[in-house]
């Protein structure tokens, strides 16, 4: 049995250092694997690409970076992404920049830890034909976040402020007051009724933002359920109305019981078993103060204030007629851009107002903005490029370096050290850090105790008095990694 177990454990631990997979008849193939095989981006590498890519355009052909990195690769043996590939040609005024941003991208991920926490509240139309005659209704569904169990819904003709208190009056009966409840920002569900009646429950109003249907995902997708169960609802029959009703309100509780008894993908609890569960004070508590620590980050902080004013300024200033809705979502988007983007906006939108009055809106103003902040976008991703890849700026730092033909000294290292730790253009401060490496250790040699020529390089470094005390620090921070043969030819880059 130990024989047996050995072999095994031996063909397992074989079996899972293979680099292969199977095809449809089990026959294994082997996976290509290219990590660390990329080029180093050198001087001449970049050289190459910029010449190729020259020639490209001379001839009159389009550069795709895809195509063009797998050119590389293929006839010139230049193994690089296609990323990095796009930065190069853009550092160098080959390819234009554009950087694809959408505003706003950041949504807040609500999750329930406890059952009866947070309750969402929706409303969907629904229809029933009766014959040739179809019937329209609202159903309003009150779904438990946390155990997506269904636990109330109304059938009426509109969505009301009555009609969603009616809901939350039937949860109530049978599982008590939720910690907070979820819901869009329709007129029925912030309605004053409404708000009042939360309130005097002791429970927590959580409003999803317009236009973020994901904000109240668990009621979306509950309907989506309903609906794909239900499908068409069609009576061949001529009935009044009240029948329409029943039918309806029968069909949603046989879904809502079937529903709430079947577990939730990646749960073993039923949602009804997990609604059952009892909850302390004190985990109700801790949920309700993570509601308001969420209502709170929500909030318009200083900075989002001072563009809702610039915002509010220019409705004014000019006399724009905004509709209360475009203002909501004005005030909602304009916090996604730039204050320079901003800035830039209003002088532009002024010079174009001034030349045709009917310019005078507050879409247009947007549009503005939103072509000065892709333009302000670009240009950054391009200054990032150039920053890393310009051509002329590595040509010129590794002719400086070839040329210098002065003995190692403190102050060379010195000179190194302050360019590693003061430039921005990434090739730079690696070209001198790579430098100040060498030339390290080739003084080395030179001294017998290396706490002397530590000594040496401490104070040559604190006679640099124009760099601050986080730049002193990276530099002594390379002094050491110099210094010691164990982690020199490992980590010689300065952090930025």
């Amino acid at each position: 049995m130990r024989e047996t177990a050995w072999v095994l454990n031996v063909s397992i631990g074989t079996l899972s250092e293979w680099n292969k997979g199977f095809d449809d008849k089990m026959k294994p193939f082997i996976v290509p694997d290219n990590r660390g095989k990329a080029s180093k981006v050198t001087v001449e590498i970049v050289r190459h690409i910029v010449e190729k890519a020259k020639r490209m355009k001379e001839c009159g052909k389009k550069i795709r970076a895809k195509q063009f990195a797998r050119s590389l690769i293929e006839e010139d043996k230049i193994v690089l992404s296609a990323t990095t590939v796009k930065e190069i040609l853009i550092a160098n005024d080959l390819a234009a920049a554009h950087v694809r941003k959408k505003r706003p991208k950041f949504y807040q991920n609500l999750c329930q830890r406890i059952p009866n926490s947070l309750l969402s509240l929706d409303g969907s139309k629904f229809t029933v034909w009766l014959g040739n005659i179809p019937y329209k209704f609202n159903v309003e569904l009150a779904v438990d976040v946390g155990s997506f169990s269904h636990t109330a819904f109304s059938v009426a003709d509109t969505e009301t402020a009555c009609e969603v208190i009616k809901v939350l009056e039937s949860h109530r009966k049978k599982w008590g007051n939720p910690v907070g409840i979820l819901c869009d920002s329709g007129s029925a569900n912030l309605s004053e009724d409404v708000k009042i009646y939360i309130k005097d429950q002791g429970i927590e109003l959580v409003p999803a933002g317009p236009g973020n249907p994901k904000g109240n995902g668990t009621d979306e997708g509950a309907f989506s359920l309903v609906k794909k169960v239900l499908g068409t609802i069609r009576m061949d029959m001529s009935s009044p109305k009240a029948l329409a009703k029943s039918v309806l309100e029968a069909l949603v509780s046989v879904y809502v019981y079937m529903r709430n008894r079947l577990s939730l993908h990646g749960k073993n609890v039923l949602p009804i078993e997990q609604m059952e569960i009892p909850v302390s004070d004190y985990e109700r508590n801790f949920e309700r103060n993570r509601l308001k620590d969420h209502k709170k980050s929500k909030e318009a902080g200083e900075d989002d204030q001072l563009k809702l004013d610039r915002l509010h300024w220019v409705i004014r200033h000019y006399g724009l007629n905004v509709e209360s809705p475009s203002l909501k979502r004005a005030e909602y988007s304009i916090k996604a851009y730039e204050h320079g983007a901003i800035a830039e906006t209003e002088r532009a939108f002024l010079k174009a107002i001034s030349r045709k009055a009917d310019r005078r809106s507050l879409p247009y103003f947007f549009g503005i903005l939103k072509n000065i902040q892709q333009q302000r976008d670009d240009e950054a991703k391009k200054q990032y490029c150039r920053e890393r890849y310009d051509y002329q700026m590595m040509l010129k730092m590794q002719r400086e370096q070839d040329n210098e033909q002065e003995p190692v000294t403190i102050d060379n290292i010195m000179n190194m050290l302050e360019k590693a730790v003061t430039q921005k253009i990434r090739f730079v401060k690696n070209l001198a850090t790579r430098r100040a490496r060498e030339w390290s250790q080739e003084l080395m040699q030179s001294y017998k105790y290396i706490g002397s020529l530590k000594k040496k390089l401490s104070d040559a470094l604190g006679r640099l008095n124009h760099l601050n005390l986080e730049q002193k620090q990276k530099a002594w921070e390379l002094i050491e990694q110099f210094l010691n043969p164990k982690t020199s030819e490992e980590c010689v880059t300065p952090t930025s």
